[in-house]
């Protein structure tokens, strides 16, 4: 019996993302131009809890949007967390492809074509030889590499990694640039787009930066810190945090670096007035102070004024920062503003039509 097509989304380098946006884009469009489509992702992480059960929230996320009949635990059968080299030493390979391929089997049943989103890169879970091209041969999907692609060498990982994928017998699709800047935008074009097509990349789209798509809004930011708000509750659904920024410097020089970056978060402790007084007279979006240090009423009151939600967190901010880095470029479970941005932006930017007819489905 003749396999569903299928497209295994996979980031080509961890500075990337976009992989599961790529993939609500395309599924809304395939299914607005009637194709029956299904989606899976058979290596998630487990810290979302959907409907009383504990699932990857990118699952919950698709079977929403999607209106996908089968359950969570179908569409993500393997749940992992960051310590996951324990759980997965501790399981048989075997048993854990049998897993994959028999829920994969119950998600292709009736459909035109499948999304495969891989948890991160190509690479994450080889190391128990479940790396996307293995799974992906046991699939019969072909993969589409997400780059954001605006460093020289990420043309080389790009590269290395088409060169892999097709040496071990994978189909390989292409490539779709992600949140590409209007700075790089012509050199991606001219430079980028060139070198990789004559190394056999077919380059389906570039999809340009969007800080609506790529910013966390300061609600965001507030629950991914679990943060108390001290000024402008108000204002968190509607400020967006395109840059972070550590305030741990004198006032003249804090003056000039907050100068250079729009709509920021600024991270800094409660007992910095200075700090916090500069950097409300520059666009700053958000105060974060940390150490659960309380500011002066007068840096509050300047927050009022300037319509600046102020957030206090009990971390240090080394531990702030990087808790921050796990929301950039997400598309949270029920975010209907992102998820139709998602839509017009593959539909404005990638050639989902060619890819169809490269699979054989147009």
């Amino acid at each position: 019996m003749e396999k569903t097509p299928s497209i295994y989304v996979a980031l080509s380098c961890r500075e990337c993302f976009g992989k599961t946006a790529l993939c609500i884009g395309l599924s809304l469009i395939f299914k607005e131009n009637g194709l029956k489509v299904g989606y899976f992702k058979p290596l998630g992480w487990g810290d979302f809890t959907y409907k009383g059960v504990k699932t990857d929230e990118d699952a919950a996320l698709m079977k929403e949007t999607l209106g996908l009949k089968e359950n969570v635990q179908t569409i993500t059968p393997i749940l992992l967390n960051y310590h996951y080299l324990e759980k997965l030493s501790l399981m048989d390979r075997k048993v854990l492809l049998e897993t994959i391929e028999e829920n994969y089997r119950k998600i292709s049943e009736d459909k035109d074509i499948v999304l495969v989103e891989a948890l991160h890169e190509v690479c994450r879970g080889g190391f128990m030889n479940l790396s996307v091209p293995e799974i992906a041969r046991e699939l019969g999907s072909r993969i589409l590499l997400v780059s954001s692609a605006q460093r020289d060498y990420m043309v080389d990982e790009i590269l290395f990694e088409k060169t892999r994928i097709v040496e071990s017998g994978i189909g390989f699709l292409g490539l779709v640039m992600n949140n590409v800047s209007v700075a790089a935008m012509d050199r991606v074009r001219r430079l980028y787009i060139p070198i990789l097509e004559r190394s056999g990349v077919r380059t389906w789209g570039v999809i340009p930066e969007t800080p609506e798509m790529s910013s966390p809004t300061g609600l965001e930011v507030k629950e991914q810190l679990r943060a108390e708000v001290l000024t402008r509750e108000d204002r968190l659904e509607d400020v967006l945090v395109e840059n972070y920024l550590v305030g741990a410097m004198t006032p003249d020089s804090a003056l000039r670096y907050f100068r250079a970056a729009p709509r920021k978060a600024v991270i800094t402790g409660g007992d910095r007035p200075d700090i916090c007084l500069v950097a409300l007279e520059t666009d700053t979006s958000l105060l974060i102070l940390t150490g659960n240090l309380r500011p002066s009423p007068v840096v509050l009151n300047r927050a009022r004024e300037r319509g600046v939600p102020v957030l206090l967190v009990p971390y240090d901010t080394y531990t702030t920062v990087n808790m921050l880095r796990d929301i950039t470029g997400k598309i949270k479970f029920g975010d209907l503003k992102r998820i139709r941005l998602a839509k017009e932006l593959i539909a404005k930017n990638v050639d989902w039509q060619g890819m169809l007819k490269e699979l054989g489905i147009w």
